[in-house]
């Protein structure tokens, strides 16, 4: 009795270890991680009615891979750095707007739409679209 024990035992561990990888899909079979944070970096700006009048420079914020954040000709609204959570992103910055306390910190959430190239930031109308990277072939 304790023979046969012993033997299937044997059996049970040669099979568990020698077919380990039967079941893993092979590497081309796996999808592909996307990294959110490259997928996001870029120039995001502000264009056509969303921009101010007083402004003739394009406005945005530039979202980095590392997760920090720089305006773009906004002086008293500077972008520091962003989160993002599924498609809804956090972007902190502080303001240094007249009429408001020296450095406001200042939460703008907003839905990103990956398809669309936007952010629509909640509770206003700014949408902030993704700048497309300028050719270097445009002139020739």
């Amino acid at each position: 009795m304790n023979k046969n024990i012993l033997l299937a035992l044997s059996v049970l561990t040669i099979t568990a270890c020698g077919n380990s990888n039967a079941n893993k899909p092979m590497d081309d079979d796996q999808p592909k991680k996307v990294n959110m944070a490259d997928s996001i970096a870029g120039d995001w700006i502000v264009t056509g009615d969303e921009a101010t009048n007083e402004m003739s420079d394009t406005m945005g914020v530039t979202l980095k891979k590392d997760g920090s954040a720089q305006s773009i000709n906004m002086p008293t609204y500077q972008y520091r750095k962003w989160t993002l959570k599924n498609d809804t992103i956090i972007m902190n910055a502080v303001s240094t707007a007249e009429g408001m306390p020296a450095d406001t910190a200042v939460n703008d959430t907003g839905i990103v739409d990956f398809k669309a190239n936007t952010i629509t930031l909640l509770g206003g109308d700014i949408v902030y679209k993704r700048r497309q990277a300028e050719s270097n072939n445009a002139g020739k």
